[in-house]
């Protein structure tokens, strides 16, 4: 294996020093013209390519941004996360992704972890405890020692720039939509419910059923406990074993969906004739399933460039309103699975 050309060698190359062949290619410091030029050819002829950490350390910048997300398989998540990198990547900063898994000590340990390696702004989507507790990091590091941007939910009382949906008015939507179909017995599929954004899409539904005068159950709300497809399936599982049981569910996430409606078909119902459904995230599949399902549909895309966008003033120095709140709206994508005109007269348990 060929030897790795070093600042030293450049250095010795150009005949110069080390210190001036430094700041040449950092682009920092006072170097002639004709001496820069020189380093600059040296560097390329010798193929070297400067330690991007030893000059971060020098720069006090890494041009980097770190994301913290709370689950790397999640479309939504992805999505997010495509839209950073593509605002950000024409600004010189490139991208360190990290999954918590929704666990508190995993956020922690990857804040530190970013900015141990001196990453000059953070994006978060942060989580909470089963106490619902928030992370640490939202003291300790998140606005304090890196410009941070909370991307898909807030922390109430912190002064950090936030982006999100409007949870509640997207699940308030979902749940007048089932009402207007004819339905009462509507369930609410959970998962870590102390999340901000289960509690704030527990608020809309709540408020749905106020507002249509029907009386709230707390037996047709079930926490799967995750947000993922096992919890999803657990929880609408026990939902159906309810007696009488719901007719419509409204799933808060995709992959409690997913489970949602692996349990339907377990208990052989048809949807949306035995019991109608409206998921959360639309995704490729959701027209193409049997029947095709009912989705809210989240402006991930936007909801990730927004936050680009406020994070890269930051660090560019421009004013922001360090309390500021960005909320999106959501929309409701209706297919078949949330109509009864589609699979016919309901049967009532």
């Amino acid at each position: 294996m060929p030897r790795v050309a070093t600042l030293q060698d450049v250095a010795h190359h150009a005949g110069t020093s080390v210190a001036t062949a430094g700041r040449a290619l950092g682009g920092y410091g006072k170097v002639s013209p004709s001496t820069r030029q020189r380093i600059l050819e040296t560097a390329g002829t010798l193929n070297y390519h400067p330690n991007a950490m030893a000059r971060g350390m020098k720069q006090r910048s890494s041009s980097t941004i770190g994301i913290i997300i709370g689950d790397i398989c999640s479309s939504f998540f992805s999505i997010v996360v495509r839209a950073i990198e593509a605002a950000v990547l024409p600004h010189g900063y490139k991208v360190i992704v990290c999954n918590t898994d929704e666990n508190i000590e995993k956020e922690l340990l990857h804040a530190k972890g970013l900015f141990e390696h001196r990453v000059d702004g953070l994006i978060v989507a942060t989580t909470v405890g089963e106490d619902g507790k928030p992370c640490r990091a939202i003291k300790e590091f998140y606005g304090v020692r890196v410009p941070t941007v909370f991307v898909d939910r807030s922390v109430e009382g912190a002064r950090i720039p936030s982006v999100y949906c409007d949870h509640p008015a997207a699940a308030y939507e979902a749940t007048v939509h089932l009402i207007r179909q004819g339905f009462r017995r509507i369930g609410a599929v959970l998962g870590r419910r102390t999340l901000d954004t289960m509690t704030k899409r527990l608020e809309g539904y709540r408020k749905a059923l106020a507002d249509n005068r029907i009386k709230f159950d707390p037996a047709l709300v079930l926490d799967g406990r995750d947000l993922g497809i096992e919890g999803g399936y657990n929880a609408t599982r026990e939902l159906l074993r309810r007696r009488p049981r719901p007719t419509a569910l409204l799933a808060m996430n995709k992959l409690l969906t997913l489970g949602a409606l692996n349990a339907i078909r377990e208990a052989e119902l048809q949807i949306p004739k035995d019991i109608a459904i409206v998921g959360w995230d639309d995704f490729y599949a959701a027209p193409f399933l049997s029947p095709p399902l009912t989705t809210i549909e989240q402006p991930a895309r936007s909801m990730g460039t927004i936050a680009a966008e406020q994070l890269l003033k930051m660090l560019l120095n421009e004013p922001i309103d360090q309390s500021l709140h960005v909320v999106l709206k959501t929309n409701l994508v209706v297919r078949e699975s949330s109509q009864l005109s589609w699979g016919g007269p309901i049967r009532r348990p």
